[in-house]
């Protein structure tokens, strides 16, 4: 296992990126997740909403997804708006669930999650030979996500809540 940063979030690395691979970005939250039902985020901090998802199952259909494409060979990387002190509860949740995964990359809390989100695909880009796709909740990550290029599936789990905290997008140059 190898660390690694940017300047806008951390992560590790069960195996480095292999440049003959395509690799599939998924979001934990909203994404990889599954709300229980009736279980609304919209009033609540970001860590009192983290804590709660310490135990939200998997979505079936996504995890699925990641599981298909990395036993197709794709590798797996989890790139999550999470705080990067959030790094090993993170990794036991992706375990306990069995969800497979190369890399993991957190954010520092530094920019809104859209920004840190394409300097996170933009470290993939230079890792793989090519990012596929992003899987994620937030409409701002996916903007993100276009401005580098990279095609996103917007999973609308969380909209609600997107309305009520909107971020501002603009795209990462390096």
């Amino acid at each position: 296992m190898r660390k690694f940063a940017g300047e806008l979030f951390e992560g590790i690395e069960l195996r480095p990126g292999n440049k003959d691979q395509v690799v599939q970005a998924f979001d934990v939250d909203d994404t990889l997740t599954r709300k229980p039902d009736n279980f609304d985020n919209t009033g609540l901090t970001k860590d009192q909403f983290f804590d709660a998802a310490r135990e939200f199952p998997a979505d079936p259909a996504v995890a699925e997804l990641a599981r298909l494409l990395y036993s197709k060979g794709d590798s797996i990387a989890i790139a999550t708006a999470r705080p990067a002190e959030r790094l090993m509860e993170t990794i036991e949740w992706l375990q306990r669930n069995d969800i497979p995964f190369d890399q993991i990359m957190l954010s520092k809390g530094v920019e809104p999650s859209g920004i840190a989100k394409q300097e996170m695909l933009q470290y993939l880009q230079d890792k793989y030979r090519m990012v596929g796709t992003l899987f994620d909740d937030s409409p701002y990550n996916i903007e993100g996500a276009m401005h580098q290029g990279i095609d996103a599936v917007h999973l609308r789990k969380n909209d609600p809540y997107w309305a009520a905290n909107p971020e501002n997008v603009y795209r990462l140059t390096t």
